[in-house]
Formats: C-alpha cells, sequence, structure tokens
C-alpha cells in the first residue's frame, strides 16, 4: 500500500515537471531538462518514499525557478520611433537640425528628395535620422558659375568706370564691409550690413549663409540677396510679373554699377 502511495505522488511529480516544461515560451536549449527518465523514476522509487518524495518536489521547483529567470533575463526590443517635420516659412536645414541636435549634412543624406540644401521649401515634410543611424553620404552640390551675357538682359543702366576708384566710393561702404572693394560682394555687403564678412566668394554666400541660421530660399523679395554661380546681386523691387530689379557690381567691369530685370527664379536668395 505504501508503494502505491509512493508511486501515485511520483507519477503527480512528474506531470508537473511535464506541464512545467511544455507550457513555458523559452526555447528548449535555454532551460537545463530536470525532468526524471523512466530509470531515474524507477532508481527513486527504490529509495525511501519521504527520501524520493523530497528529490522529485527540489527538482520541480528548481526547474520553474530556472525557466522564469532565463524569461526575465530576455531584453526587450524597442522600434525606434520615426520623426518626421514639416518646413516652416524661414526655416533652412541648420535651424531645423539644431531643434533636433542632429547635423544638417544627415538631414540631407536621408532625405534623398532634397536636391540643393540650400533651397528648401515651406511645407515639405522631412525625416529626421536616428542618432545610430547609418546614411549613405550623397555630394553636396555646388554652384555652378554662370555668366549672363549683355545682349540677354531685358535692360540695363551702366555707370561707366573711373579710370580709378573713386574716394567717395570707397567711403560709403560700410564700416564693417572687410571684402575687396568694387566687387560684387562688397557691393552687396553696402546694401546689407547685417550680413557677416565670413561668406567667402559669391559662390558660397548662400551656403554659408544658411550654416549661420539665415533664411534661404528660391522666392525672390524686396530687399533680399540673390546669389547665381559666382556673383551676388541686390534685389530692390518685385514686379508682378514675378521678375526682380536688381542692382549689382562688378557684372559688366570692376567698379562699375549696373541695374537689371530678370526672371525671379534666376537666383537663389538670402533673406
Amino acid at each position: 500500500m505504501r508503494r502505491s502511495v509512493t508511486t501515485g505522488v511520483l507519477l503527480l511529480v512528474v506531470a508537473f515537471l511535464s506541464m512545467s516544461q511544455n507550457t513555458s515560451a523559452l526555447d528548449s536549449e535555454q532551460v537545463v531538462e530536470l525532468q526524471p527518465t523512466n530509470g531515474q523514476v524507477a532508481k527513486l522509487l527504490a529509495m525511501d518514499t519521504d527520501t524520493s518524495v523530497v528529490i522529485l518536489v527540489k527538482q520541480a521547483a528548481t526547474s520553474s525557478l530556472n525557466k522564469q529567470t532565463v524569461a526575465k533575463s530576455k531584453p526587450e526590443e524597442k522600434k525606434s520611433e520615426i520623426k518626421k517635420h514639416t518646413v516652416e516659412e524661414n526655416e533652412n536645414l541648420t535651424k531645423i537640425a539644431d531643434r533636433y541636435q542632429v547635423t544638417w549634412e544627415r538631414i540631407f543624406f536621408k532625405n534623398e528628395s532634397i536636391k540643393d540644401p540650400n533651397m528648401i521649401e515651406p511645407g515639405t515634410e522631412l525625416i529626421i535620422p536616428a542618432a545610430e543611424e547609418e546614411l549613405k553620404e550623397r555630394e553636396i552640390p555646388k554652384p555652378v558659375p554662370v555668366v549672363v551675357p549683355i545682349t540677354s538682359r531685358r535692360s540695363a543702366t551702366t555707370t561707366a568706370p573711373a579710370a580709378s576708384a573713386p574716394a567717395a566710393a570707397t567711403t560709403q561702404g560700410s564700416s564693417d564691409n572687410r571684402y575687396t572693394a568694387g566687387y560684387c560682394t562688397w557691393y552687396v555687403k553696402n546694401k546689407r550690413p547685417d550680413l557677416p564678412n565670413s561668406l567667402g566668394n559669391a559662390a558660397t554666400w548662400v551656403s554659408r549663409a544658411a550654416a549661420s541660421g539665415y533664411a534661404t530660399g528660391s522666392s525672390p523679395r524686396s530687399g533680399a540677396v540673390g546669389q547665381r554661380g559666382n556673383h551676388v546681386v541686390y534685389v530692390e523691387s518685385v514686379n508682378a510679373d514675378g521678375t526682380v530689379n536688381i542692382s549689382e557690381m562688378n557684372h559688366a567691369g570692376l567698379w562699375v554699377t549696373t541695374n537689371r530685370t530678370l526672371p525671379g527664379d534666376y537666383f537663389s536668395y538670402i533673406y
């Protein structure tokens, strides 16, 4: 009778071990199998009843504890949240990058729809790259110098250059103007003294102004600086048909001031 009771208890314990292992969601390779074999059960049955039951109960408790420990050690996977930004009026890549604590180059690399980092239109939706994301670098376009033939001007008036630079010309410049006198950059700096002296040659004005936090774009505005290739101009006014009236220096020659009317989409602008 005692042997039957012992056998029944052992079978219950073995059943408990089997259920514990079958209901576990863990990989079988991660948990040590503690279910006794038939030979082990037979050996335990030959022992003292109390001893065999205690051994099997301990094995069951140890198996359950090991499974719980392995389950807790599994790290939870977190999906990176995709950040999007809609470009607002007077925003540039530098301002947007500062807001999300990334570089404007990474935003440019991520968003292949941006053809020119100096020209982004309001309403454009950008994807902000994650800090750990690996991005394929893209070539940043460089301005291509373009010279407009005098015959293609719609209208132009030219002031003939003097034999040497007139004394009044240098004194009329901004006191903080460190560009070379008589050139287009020097002239535009006089018209826009708020611009820094660190914009370099005319070809880099828009890109460097954008990097310095100035608003840039492709829509003409009165008082804006227009840049095309290695030349900058000052927008005197914008006409109803979208053309712009500009003033400039050194388009027709050093110290030569020229006024022209050109299509508004001819330039990139610094506002």
